[in-house]
């Protein structure tokens, strides 16, 4: 065997040996969800021997509001999943949600002489490209390579290639430090180490989204309570991550106040008889819809459908649209990866948003649920989960280019790009 073979072996993208079980934690604005798994044998399907789901006690929009509330309720949802797998657990993968993440693309260039380009010249372009991030009050949960330039050809991995000029384009998604520390100090509290951090968006893709999807590229929509968050896939890469304040909350929320009722029944006519889309007849068909009496007290009432209707729609509508919007701001509309569609998260639940998200997006939609799990229950299976399900593919493919250190990011003593740099001298 050649030694350009040899190196090649090494330093391929196959995962490392790693512990037998994993854990995985999404902490959501509506629900904190930890999965415990395995890899089984081989490169089979992934199983999940353990599930675990708390209220969001403590959290707003991905962030911590009440420390202690959201300690207990990360500590109940991970104890849950390991009575339930029959394991014990100390470092979960976490994942940073809400609309303060967000990315941005930076761009690298090295020269040195005609050589073989390894490891650590990949390790410097990289790393060239951090230096020019201006981070203000903001840590890197994963830097993810686009794509390399050797010697002006464009190509993916330029190891074990000649040139004398190397460049990249690498997609930095970084989330608020402060929010970003309370996650952890939360984790640690629980008496939890993080072992990884990946933005839910990206996590919901990897749940979700077949190697097609990766290679071909596609845009995840994860439809979370209180932001919808989206990750676009070009030429297998991750290329952009963008959010929008507005979730399946809100929804619930203008029930609430257009019918006069109280969020517990404003949610369950969401679930129930609520829709996107306006279907024949809404006019005629009367639904049980209760109102707040004067006595402060749900007094049963009904109301057309169409009344439903035309509060869920104008607000869907408006969410899909703000972000379709923000994509073509950055000129992303372009990529045909954008006409592949895959909605995650409770709200894509909802009956007619994939009808009226093909409309917004001019795009072939599906939903997206978790792939290439075993062991996961109907409760567990739906889209609601695909951002646990990532999390757990992300914590046993363990790409190295995309998630840094929890440890060195949440590090006070030194430079946020420092601590990068020093993640990728590590890690490459």
């Amino acid at each position: 065997m050649s030694s350009l073979t040899k190196r090649a072996a090494v330093e391929s993208r196959t995962p490392a040996p790693r512990a037998a079980m994993l854990a995985a934690l999404d902490i959501g604005a509506s629900k904190i969800t930890c999965f415990i798994g395995s890899t089984g044998q081989g490169t089979g399907p992934l199983r999940v021997a353990g599930v675990g789901t708390q209220p969001a006690r403590g959290v707003r929009n991905g962030a911590i509001v009440d420390l202690e509330a959201a300690t207990k309720a990360v500590k109940a949802a991970i104890a849950q999943a390991e009575r339930m797998s029959g394991v014990t657990v100390s470092e979960v993968v976490v994942s940073v949600s809400g609309f303060g993440v967000r990315a941005e693309q930076a761009h690298g260039e090295i020269t040195f002489a005609n050589a073989e380009i390894g490891p650590k010249e990949r390790r410097r372009v990289v790393g060239s490209a951090l230096e020019h991030v201006r981070l203000d009050g903001r840590s890197i949960l994963h830097a993810t390579p686009s794509f390399f330039v050797v010697d002006g050809q464009k190509v993916r991995d330029p190891r074990g290639m000649l040139g004398r000029r190397l460049g990249v384009a690498v997609t930095v998604v970084t989330a608020p430090t402060p929010q970003w520390r309370n996650i952890v100090l939360c984790v640690e509290r629980a008496t939890y180490t993080i072992s990884g951090s990946v933005a839910a968006p990206y996590a919901a893709a990897l749940g979700a989204l077949a190697e097609d999807d990766l290679e071909l590229g596609a845009l995840v929509v994860d439809m979370g309570a209180r932001s919808t968050t989206a990750a676009l896939f070009h030429a297998g890469a991750l290329i952009h991550v963008d959010a929008v304040p507005i979730g399946s909350d809100h929804v619930t929320h203008d029930i609430a106040h257009c019918l006069g009722t109280t969020a517990a029944a404003a949610e369950r006519l969401k679930i129930v008889h609520g829709s996107a889309i306006a279907s024949l007849n809404e006019d005629n068909l009367m639904i049980d819809a209760p109102r707040m009496g004067e006595d402060g007290q749900l007094i049963s009432d009904q109301a057309p459908r169409s009344i439903l209707t035309g509060v869920v729609r104008p607000r869907v509508e408006e969410t899909l649209e703000l972000l379709r919007d923000r994509l073509r701001a950055g000129g992303l509309d372009k990529l045909n990866a954008g006409r592949r569609i895959v909605l995650t998260g409770g709200g894509s639940q909802l009956n007619g948003v994939r009808e009226l998200a093909a409309r917004v997006f001019e795009g072939h939609v599906r939903i997206g649920r978790p792939q290439r799990f075993t062991g996961l229950g109907d409760a567990v299976a739906g889209p609601g989960y695909s951002v646990a399900a990532g999390l757990l593919r992300w914590g046993v493919e363990r790409p190295t280019d995309m998630a840094s250190s929890a440890s060195q990011m949440v590090e006070p003593s030194s430079h946020p790009v420092a601590r990068a740099l020093q993640w990728l001298k590590d890690n490459f």
